[in-house]
This record gives C-alpha cells, sequence and structure tokens, in this order.
C-alpha cells in the first residue's frame, strides 16, 4: 500500500490535531524520540559504539535529541553521550525544555556551541552523531554554529550519522538542499515521525537521507489530514496473471515511432521495453527502417518515407491499430520529426507516450492535446517544456521537483513522468506519487527509452481504459525501477549495466 509524504504545514497539522484530541505535546516527544533511538540503536551496532555525539538546536527537534540521548545514555551505560546546543539550554522552552530537565534528571550534561566555536572535538572520533538541530520547519540555509556543527560532523568519520524527522539543512518539501550539500547533514539513517516527508525521497533528500525509517507517534496520524495529503510514496501492484489462452491482441499493439540515421539505438530499445514490458506486438515506424530490419526479430518495421509531408498518411494504417504509440525515441528536431509528433497526436486511437524529442516539439506546440497521455522527461526536457531560462534549467527543477512536475501535468493535461532519484509522477488532477528507486544502474544512456517503451506496453494491454492510465503507468515505472536493481544482480555491480539490460529484466520485474 502507498504511504502518504506530508508537506511541514502537514506535519504541523498532525500535532496540532493530535494535541486538540488530548494528546500531549511532551508525550509525542517521548514517544517519537524513543522511537528515534530504538531504531539508531539497531542501526549502530550498539556493542561497538562508545562515543556519541547529539546535536541539538533550539526548537523541538531539539527535544526529540535530548529524548534520544536520554534512552541511548540508559540503553548504553558505558557509552560517553554528549549533548551539543547551539543556543544556551536555559532558552529552550515548551516540551523541549521538559526534556532538556529529564536529561539533566538522568545526570546528562550540555555542551554550548557558540559561533565561531570550534567544534570539532564534540565530534571527533565518535562512532554515532546524531541530528537534532532542526526539523520539518526549516526553510533557509543553516548558519552560524548549526552550520559549523553540520560541517563538523560530515567531516568527523562517524560509522553512524542519525538525522531526526529530516538531515537538518535539507527542504523537507522539496528534498532540495537549502544551501548547498556541503550545508546538509548526511544521514547515514533518518528516522521521520509520523509519516514520511516528500523532500526525503526525491532531489538531493534521496541520497542525503540515507535509509528512511517512519517512527510512530504512538497515536495515529488523524485521518482528516491523511485525507489532505497531495503526495504518496509508491509502493509496487504486480499485474495480475494473463489468461492461459490469452494471444498477442490480448496483450496490445505498440507502435513505436522513433529513430532516425544515426539514432536508431533509441528506437531498437523503446521497442525492446515495449517487448519486455509484456507488449503482444511492437512496430516500429521510422525513416531509418531499413537499417532497423537488419537488427530487429520479434519487431515489425514501417518505413516512412523522408518527405514531411508523406508522414501522416504513411502513418494512419499503424496509428489507427495501436493500442499505444511511443513517439520521440532518437527521433530528430527537423520538420519530418515534427510532422511524426503532430501525425501522433492528431490520429493516434490509443494514448501516446511522448518521450525524447518529441518533448521539446511538443513544447513548441500551441495548448494540450487530448491524444498525450504520458510525458516522460529528465529535468533539463522538463526544464525546457516549462519555459525556464537556460541559467536554471535542470537545477530550476530540481530544486522543487514535485511542483516541477504538477506544473507540466496541468499545463498539458497529461500524466508526468519526471525521471531521476526517486521519479516523480504527476497526474493531471494534482495528485503526485514518487517512486522509491535511486538505483545508478538506470543513469545509463537508453534507459529512459526502455521506460518509454514499458509504459506504451502496460497502456496497450489496458486497451484504452482511462481509469487505468494512473496505475498502469505507476506500474510500467515501478517495473522500470526495480529492473536495475535486478540487472545490477544480474552483472555483479553497477557499473557497465546497458539499458538493454534493464529492458531484459523488466519481466522478472513485473512478476514482483
Amino acid at each position: 500500500m502507498s504511504a502518504p509524504l506530508l508537506t511541514r504545514a502537514e506535519s504541523r497539522e498532525v500535532d496540532r490535531s493530535l494535541i486538540a484530541a488530548g494528546v500531549p505535546g511532551v508525550l509525542l516527544m517521548e514517544n517519537a524520540g524513543r522511537g528515534a533511538a530504538e531504531r539508531i540503536a539497531a542501526v549502530a551496532a550498539a556493542g561497538d559504539c562508545t562515543r556519541v555525539t547529539v546535536l541539538v538546536g533550539p526548537g523541538n527537534n531539539g527535544g526529540d535529541g535530548l529524548v534520544v540521548a536520554r534512552h541511548l545514555a540508559l540503553r548504553w551505560p558505558r557509552a560517553e553521550v554528549t549533548v551539543a546546543c547551539v543556543v544556551d539550554p536555559a532558552a529552550l522552552a515548551g516540551d523541549a525544555a521538559v526534556m532538556r530537565d529529564a536529561w539533566h534528571g538522568v545526570g546528562g550534561a550540555i555542551s554550548v556551541v557558540r559561533d565561531g566555536d570550534d567544534v570539532t572535538p564534540l565530534v571527533a572520533g565518535r562512532e554515532l552523531i546524531v541530528d537534532g538541530l532542526f526539523g520539518t520547519g526549516l526553510t533557509r540555509p543553516l548558519a552560524g554554529a548549526s552550520l559549523a556543527c553540520v560541517k563538523a560532523a560530515n567531516g568527523a568519520g562517524a560509522r553512524c550519522m542519525a538525522a531526526l524527522d529530516v538531515p537538518s539543512g535539507l527542504d523537507a518539501d522539496t528534498g532540495a538542499a537549502l544551501g548547498g550539500e556541503e550545508g546538509v547533514f548526511r544521514a547515514t539513517v533518518t528516522c521521520t515521525f509520523g509519516t514520511s516527508k516528500p523532500g526525503l525521497h526525491t532531489g538531493a533528500g534521496r541520497r542525503l537521507a540515507g535509509d528512511v525509517t517512519v517512527v510512530s507517534l504512538g497515536a495515529a496520524v488523524p485521518p482528516e489530514v491523511l485525507a489532505k495529503a497531495r503526495a504518496w510514496l509508491s509502493s509496487y501492484a504486480a499485474p495480475g496473471a494473463r489468461p492461459v489462452d490469452a494471444h498477442k491482441g490480448d496483450a496490445g499493439r505498440v507502435l513505436v515511432i522513433a529513430g532516425s540515421p544515426g539514432k536508431i539505438g533509441a528506437a531498437l530499445l523503446a521497442s525492446r521495453g515495449a517487448h519486455r514490458g509484456g507488449a503482444g506486438l511492437v512496430t516500429v515506424a521510422s525513416r531509418a527502417a531499413t537499417a532497423l530490419d537488419a537488427r530487429v526479430l520479434e519487431t515489425m518495421t514501417l518505413h516512412l518515407a523522408g518527405d514531411a509531408f508523406t508522414v501522416a498518411p504513411s502513418l494512419m494504417a499503424a496509428l489507427g491499430a495501436a493500442d499505444a504509440v511511443v513517439v520521440g525515441p532518437g527521433l530528430g528536431l527537423d520538420e519530418h520529426a515534427a510532422a511524426c509528433v503532430d501525425a501522433a497526436l492528431r490520429h493516434a486511437k490509443g494514448p501516446v507516450v511522448v518521450d525524447a524529442d518529441a518533448l521539446s516539439l511538443l513544447a513548441k506546440r500551441d495548448g494540450k492535446s487530448a491524444a498525450v497521455t504520458v510525458l516522460t522527461p529528465h529535468p533539463l526536457e522538463l526544464a525546457r517544456m516549462l519555459g525556464h531560462e537556460a541559467a536554471r534549467g535542470a537545477t530550476g527543477v530540481n530544486a522543487d521537483r514535485l511542483e516541477a512536475a504538477r506544473e507540466a501535468a496541468a499545463r498539458f493535461g497529461a500524466t508526468v513522468v519526471l525521471k531521476g532519484a526517486g521519479t516523480v509522477v504527476a497526474g493531471a488532477d494534482g495528485r503526485v506519487a514518487v517512486m522509491p528507486y535511486a538505483d545508478p544502474t538506470l543513469g545509463v544512456a537508453g534507459s529512459g527509452d526502455v521506460l518509454a517503451g514499458v509504459i506504451a506496453a502496460r497502456l496497450a494491454e489496458a486497451k484504452g481504459d482511462a481509469e487505468a492510465v494512473w496505475d498502469v503507468v505507476l506500474c510500467g515505472v515501478h517495473a522500470h525501477g526495480r529492473a536495475g536493481a535486478i540487472a545490477r544482480e544480474r552483472t555483479g555491480g553497477a557499473r557497465g549495466v546497458l539499458a538493454s539490460e534493464l529492458a531484459d529484466a523488466v519481466p522478472a520485474a513485473l512478476a514482483g
């Protein structure tokens, strides 16, 4: 089942709702800190942890850190647990002040870190460093003593770096490094409270948050808050078994409009992705069909003449027979390519997956096209489609991947698959799913072509069921992400995996 990803505002609403229902805030903090301490203790290999530093900030995240310090000290009585606070401990207020007093009550001391202090002695030689500086509420880069603590911790060589709720310096909503990655606590494990957060699963957060674990608050998240969630961490649901008497027509027909002289590999990989994704019949329509004929076995080809004016008539029958269409891989950006995109969008009977060069050509068209069903851009392609200035480019998209995907989905009236670690899938209705995959095997030329083919195959089997599009697209993206791990295992490492090997791992990925 998919899990909700709550923004900082929604997370605050969880706390407010629970407190209003009668659950004391101090109890929520105690439960969160105790659960985090249990997870950290399991990860940090207690027998080897003799020196621990907990970094404490000025707010509730600092209170969480004090709870963790207390429970670790009680769990590991022979360990040295140091608490370093970036404000005067006397300034802590509310529930955090209660936890300060509880820490003192078990004999704990607090070292104060002021701007300009050398933090190195507090973190050097530590096996475990816990980040309780800032939680989900941070919206600005770290500075002063907090930044010094994070930089010192990152350079200390600790075996375990544990963040509470969100690594300090990371935007909980977007996954962006607020002041650059050197200003973010580099966690090996993040214990996030109540529900997970979008920024832990995409953007820079996918790497900087490490292994993410959701820790219970000791009270159920109010359903009325969950109902408002706009983003979800998607989980995989394998497609159902096919009937034993299924034939190729039942599996679906995919038309791939792709390839040009010197770029036939993209067409081959998209068609291979469609085959491996379960299509019953795949046809590649291309002006480079003669070259493709020498390279294909299972795939049919359709030759498109070089004259842009003959493209539409040549494609009409194939577009009418296809249950799903892929247009774009290796297509080019000239008039012939533009005519291919135009024909696909005007005459396709089934859904259309727009990829690669076709994305750039689509961006030049005015208005939405009812035929466009799925867009599969990488960040730079999406930046061009949204009209971002060249200087911003992919950086601007990656600063808020969820919102960029939402904007594109609304603008083009399509489901958008924004590729990258923690792939984002956005629907035109505003819903967003974040994929749980970040495998370096996927970062290879041709991987996106395979993805487009896999998605088209899943759409083709759905036979134009508009209600099924969202789930079908998620299934295709999951299969592609899972294929990365399978291909890595088959080849023995992440380096050197080919896009064709990703495609060949898709059947196993679909099987679950």
